[in-house]
């Protein structure tokens, strides 16, 4: 079933902290950071670029993100420090956790945007393990073959 833009809104609000999901292509790192978001459902987060979940971006943009019942691939990239675009992102992100704005003035650390490729959220009321879907790259969703609900035999047959 198609996920619609305002029930992910919806999640996003009541949620403060996405656990984000990065690998170096070898190794991968799981992360709780703080987030804001826009109404592209692009995502905001700000960090040390000497970081293991940032070094790992810089390696592999793409990232996996849980957030309440939705489950997120997408593309993280830096917003260029002082461009009219960081400035713009920025108060999206000071707006949601103005109490963190004088940690982007120190060196090295950075505000990041996540790009969503797919969002999906978790919805049992269809049955076990279904989940809602939004493709905003339709390219990448057919290139990672998602699972997609189906019905299982029991053990006994």
């Amino acid at each position: 079933m198609e996920l619609n833009r305002e029930k992910i809104k919806s999640v996003l609000e009541k949620e403060k902290l996405i656990y984000l999901a990065t690998t170096n292509s070898k190794y991968p790192d799981n992360s709780a950071v703080c987030f804001a978001y826009d109404e592209k459902l692009h995502l905001f987060f700000g960090s040390y670029s000497d970081t293991l979940k940032c070094r790992n971006i810089s390696r592999n943009p793409y990232v996996a993100i849980s957030v309440g019942t939705l489950q997120i691939h997408g593309v993280a990239k830096i917003v260029p420090y002082g461009s009219e675009e960081y400035r713009s992102k920025r108060e999206i992100y000071d707006k949601r956790f103005p109490q963190y704005a004088s940690v982007f003035e120190k060196v090295d650390n950075e505000l990041y945007e996540i790009l969503p490729l797919v969002i999906w959220n978790y919805n049992p009321s269809f049955g076990e393990m279904n989940r809602d879907e939004l493709i905003i790259d339709l390219e990448y969703y057919k290139s990672i073959s998602p699972y997609i609900f189906h019905k299982y035999n029991d053990r006994s047959v």
